[in-house]
């Protein structure tokens, strides 16, 4: 289907839809690295460090670009990523003490 000279595909690919496959290809990739990871790193407390870090990333980028919190009120988004901040953190006291 043609759309003034263009394909309408192409025109109908936005700015939002080019965001949310970026960000999945980098989930993707930090999935892989997380768990691949313990292969390369033998310091227990490096490897789950590393590994909460990968998880408050991947946190953050589902909260902001598939849930869409970038533009909601202040406070949803706050509680939110402070859930993926401080989540992590406590199990990794757990792991590491």
């Amino acid at each position: 289907m043609l759309f003034n000279g263009k394909r309408y595909m192409k025109d109908t690919i936005n700015k939002d839809t080019k965001l949310a496959f970026v960000s999945w290809l980098v989930l993707i990739v930090l999935t892989v690295l997380s768990v691949y990871l313990i292969h390369f790193v033998d310091n227990r407390a490096l490897y789950v460090g590393v590994a909460l870090l990968i998880v408050s990333i991947k946190g953050q980028q589902i909260i902001d670009i598939f849930m869409e919190l970038k533009q909601a009120p202040k406070l949803w988004r706050v509680l939110l990523l402070s859930y993926v901040v401080v989540i992590p953190f406590i199990i990794g006291l757990i792991y590491l003490i």
